[in-house]
């Protein structure tokens, strides 16, 4: 984990992108607020770090990455307001 990061657990809108992504990707954060629509969606992180991905397969829900983000970006996550929904941009 970079020096300073912290590991968030995620749990993204679409459970499906998980099989495309693997631990030690890089993957852009997104939010959009519930209720929202896509285009709402706000730049949380650039380049986290994947630490780990837990049950791709699940269909109950328990499914999450878990990021190392910066001690802000960590706050801006968890910090959304309940029903945000959160997607990733898998980088090269």
């Amino acid at each position: 984990m970079p020096a300073g990061a912290v590991g968030v657990p995620v749990r993204l809108a679409e459970p499906a992108a998980l099989a495309v992504v693997r631990r030690g990707a890089r993957v852009d954060l997104l939010a959009v607020p519930a209720g929202g629509r896509p285009a709402e969606a706000s730049l949380l992180a650039t380049r986290a770090l994947v630490l780990d991905v837990v049950g791709a397969g699940a269909t109950d829900g328990s499914s999450a990455l878990y990021l190392a983000l910066a001690p802000d970006q960590a706050q801006r996550t968890v910090g959304q307001p309940e029903g945000s929904r959160f997607a990733v941009v898998v980088r090269d």
